[in-house]
């Protein structure tokens, strides 16, 4: 049998190996992923999770229409303020009614002085909405009219009956027990509190006078508020 040959040498068929084309194909395509720049994804066995991350969960808390976010330790030390404020007699409110005690005896002895029918009529104070201070009760417009002005021409009872009204319309929003159990808010303020009736009832005696130093008798004075609150305001807790 005759073989072909070509320049003395044989000719052998070319066959390519499949492996040999196939690791080829695989070398080329690792060579144009380097040529554009891309790296091979690597991966990494056992590799742990991030942790979930650790943050303070805070609160909602409502006032009045006016939702605000606070952390629980925020709320509590804001209601424990608002609990000083109020009720203790170095608090705001205890405060407010010492300065208005100090002015009110002076006041109430120029009044008698020129209107001494005073002392037979029943007859309050009240803070308008807008600050000043407003007389009610049984009074003749004329009667009326001279209380107003004495009253409001003592800038220092006014600034104090204001300093009341708005130290407990402040923390009563944030008060969640004793008083905060009933409505009373800027618009109603002036039909619920007297302050002469507050005034009347809290004047310290001689003896709270000496222990506490006070002109007025703070005890006295939060019984009163109670009072009033009772017996004008609208409990929440009655309607539920």
């Amino acid at each position: 049998m005759k073989i072909g040959t070509q320049g003395g040498g044989l000719i052998q068929p070319t066959t390519a190996p499949a492996q040999k084309t196939q690791t080829s194909s695989q070398s080329n395509h690792t060579e144009q992923s380097n040529d554009k720049g891309l790296i091979a994804d690597v991966y990494h066995k056992n590799v742990g999770k991030d942790p979930a991350p650790t943050y303070a969960r805070p609160v909602s808390i409502s006032s009045n229409e006016v939702e605000v976010t606070k952390t629980v330790d925020e709320a509590l030390d804001d209601i424990a303020l608002a609990t000083v404020h109020l009720y203790t007699p170095s608090g705001a409110l205890s405060q407010s009614v010492e300065r208005m005690t100090k002015q009110f005896d002076q006041i109430m002895s120029e009044l008698n002085a020129q209107l001494p029918q005073l002392a037979n009529k029943h007859w309050g104070i009240s803070v308008t909405e807008s600050g000043e201070l407003q007389v009610t009760g049984t009074l003749t417009d004329d009667e009326q009219t001279v209380v107003e002005q004495k009253l409001n021409e003592n800038d220092e009872f006014v600034s104090a009956a204001n300093e009341f009204k708005s130290s407990y319309l402040k923390y009563m929003d944030i008060e969640v027990r004793g008083w905060a159990q009933y409505d009373v808010n800027a618009e109603n303020f002036s039909q619920i509190f007297d302050l002469k009736a507050m005034l009347d009832s809290s004047k310290s005696d001689d003896n709270f006078k000496s222990a506490w130093g006070y002109e007025s008798n703070w005890m006295k004075l939060h019984d009163n508020i109670t009072q009033q609150l009772s017996r004008k305001a609208h409990n929440f807790a009655a309607s539920e």
